[in-house]
């Protein structure tokens, strides 16, 4: 049985199939620096300032669940103020693959099952994906409505200052 390993850039934890007991398997992970730069760069985001996950998987028939638990410091642009801004993902998370079925049916995912890739799995590839699903899609500063408020006596021209981005020839 081929044992866990990381590629060359020791980003991916790959878990073989065969690795999975009859209890299950299960391993805590902290990203690296270097990780955390790569989650932060797949996802267009500031920085990720930490990432830490617990990671369990089992077979149930024909199944393999891999659920667990992730916590991570975000650092996000406030889509209001487009200032930094800080977002905590704490979550718990279950993602479904299948070895041996047809997981695609008349072009359509059957009940979000992924199907595994030669009998192993990216575990770090499913924390990333998992990061990515759960983060803010409007991050915003807490102290900011995101309402935009008019002063009195102001009038609202969003693209008053176009005209200075046109190069003049």
């Amino acid at each position: 049985m081929e044992k866990s390993k990381k590629n060359e850039k020791g980003l991916n934890r790959i878990l073989f199939l065969g690795e999975i007991g009859p209890n299950g398997w299960k391993e805590d992970f902290v990203a690296t620096p270097a990780q955390c730069a790569k989650i932060a760069e797949r996802f267009e985001i500031p920085a990720v300032k930490s990432l830490q996950a617990h990671v369990a998987a089992a077979i149930d028939g024909d199944l393999i669940r891999v659920f667990g638990h992730i916590k991570a410091d975000l650092e996000r642009t406030c889509v209001v103020s487009l200032d930094l801004c800080k977002e905590v993902l704490d979550t718990d998370f279950e993602a479904l693959f299948a070895e041996n079925i047809e997981v695609i049916k008349d072009g359509e995912m059957t009940d979000d099952v992924e199907p595994v890739d030669r009998g192993r799995l990216d575990i770090f590839e499913i924390i990333a994906e998992q990061v990515g699903l759960n983060m803010n899609p409007f991050p915003h500063k807490v102290d900011i409505s995101g309402d935009y408020i008019e002063e009195k006596g102001t009038k609202n021209r969003p693209f008053a200052n176009l005209k200075n981005l046109i190069k003049k020839d």
